[in-house]
């Protein structure tokens, strides 16, 4: 073997096994903090919780309660609700339409945009030359 290979292939086996021993320690030291910050006195097992007394239904859940700001003007159910309902399908049809509504540009429109762009994509195309 030649001087530089023998050299090359050392180094890379000093490097390596420097690395593997490296990650070996962090395992240990990562072992031995992990042993280290158990609560003291060993795991406790908490004592089992006492059955409940058996109870009446639950009541019925009532609805939310409300509050809407209307700068000062009273809003009956019919106009909150309809407020309502005008907020959610906007939002669905919104939601829907979003990827074209926030495009600038259609797909694949700026592929001349760009002299680099232009460039590259033209040395891409290119065979390359025979030697």
């Amino acid at each position: 073997m030649t001087p530089d290979l023998q050299f090359g292939l050392q180094l890379t086996v000093v490097g390596m096994g420097t690395v593997f021993l490296l990650l070996a320690v962090l395992m240990i030291v990562l072992t031995l903090i992990g042993r280290l910050d158990r609560p003291a006195g060993g795991e406790t097992v908490p004592p089992p919780l006492p059955d409940p007394a058996p109870e009446s239904p639950p009541a019925p859940a009532r609805p939310p309660v409300l509050q809407v700001l209307s700068g000062g003007q009273d809003l009956d159910a019919d106009t909150l609700a309809a407020i309502a309902v005008a907020v959610i399908t906007h939002r669905n049809v919104r939601r829907q339409q979003a990827a074209p509504v926030m495009r600038t540009h259609q797909p694949g429109s700026l592929q001349h945009a760009s002299r680099w762009v232009t460039l590259g994509r033209a040395l891409q195309n290119q065979t390359p030359p025979k030697r």
